[in-house]
């Protein structure tokens, strides 16, 4: 049995209540608004719900989703510069896949000290999606899903029920084997195209958390980094313990000592774009692939 440390049964314990409550309120219904009468940007009441559990589980120093505006980026520059855990959320992560009843969502956390995610927690609570039966509609408690996480320069998985853990953490090793498949979420491809002919072939779920996990366990080589602080720290925190990195395009310059100074005052990557790479032989090929598109 694989013990946690503290910070990470921190996470795990937000992480397993936030499943088993987003799974509850899809049972009972949930209906989709949008922000500003932007149609990208989808809300529910489950993702107001988990909001509100990451700031009873995290208090003050927390940065997430649904309130980062009135926080401002200035006093997130300044909570994430101490020594002190300061905590980075998305309630959840997917919210149309998860109001359409798809597999692809998930809440993510991470806990950062000194400007840069050291552990991270990534609960997918309906990612066992099973394609023999394609009309199969689990109620909660049927519902099968996964935990992925990190802290301390290792990375675990465990399966979950309802939500919840159903056994203990086991070791996730890294991802090695190639699968010619790269991360291109919506952000990215309405921004870039990817030139087939350099040998990678695009995929996406339709939120960041799937693509997270689709690279944590091996189904991906490469990701693009351009979305909001929220959708890259936990994912952030388990790549890196595999000694994956990010890689600015089309340079490959690697980032400074604070993850905010990748994201502008809205927290948001849109202008520019980095790659989550195992390594720079990686990076560079996946940057030969990707083309601007024409304003």
């Amino acid at each position: 049995m694989i013990v946690p440390c503290p910070i990470l049964e921190r996470l795990l314990a937000f992480a397993e209540e936030a499943g088993a409550l987003a799974l509850t309120h899809r049972d009972q219904g949930v209906s989709v608004t949008h922000k500003d009468g932007d149609l990208g940007q989808a809300l529910t009441e489950a993702d107001l719900a988990v909001s509100r559990l990451l700031h009873a589980h995290f208090g003050p120093r927390l940065i997430e989703e649904e309130s980062a505006d009135e926080l401002g980026l200035d006093a997130a520059r300044a909570l994430l510069g101490g020594s002190e855990w300061t905590f980075i959320g998305d309630p959840i992560d997917g919210t149309k896949p998860y109001a359409g009843g798809l597999a692809s969502w998930g809440t993510m956390v991470a806990a950062c000290r000194s400007g840069w995610p050291r552990a991270g927690v990534i609960s997918l609570p309906a990612w066992f999606d099973d394609r023999s039966d394609p009309f199969a509609t689990r109620r909660k408690a049927d519902q099968r899903g996964l935990i992925l996480a990190a802290a301390e320069g290792v990375a675990f998985w465990a399966p979950t029920l309802a939500g919840r853990r159903i056994g203990d953490l086991r070791l996730l090793r890294r991802p090695d084997r190639e699968t010619y498949h790269v991360g291109w979420l919506p952000i990215s491809a309405q921004r870039y195209t990817l030139d087939y002919e350099q040998g990678f072939f695009p995929w996406s779920e339709s939120s960041a958390a799937a693509d997270a996990a689709l690279l944590a366990l091996g189904r991906l080589d490469a990701t693009c980094v351009n979305t909001k602080i929220w959708d890259v720290a936990a994912g952030l925190a388990i790549m890196e313990t595999f000694g994956f990195g990010l890689y600015r395009w089309p340079d490959l310059a690697r980032p400074g000592t604070a993850l905010i100074d990748l994201f502008d005052r809205h927290f948001s990557a849109r202008d520019s774009l980095w790659l989550l790479c195992r390594d720079e032989r990686t990076a560079a090929r996946f940057a030969r692939a990707i083309r601007c598109r024409q304003p």
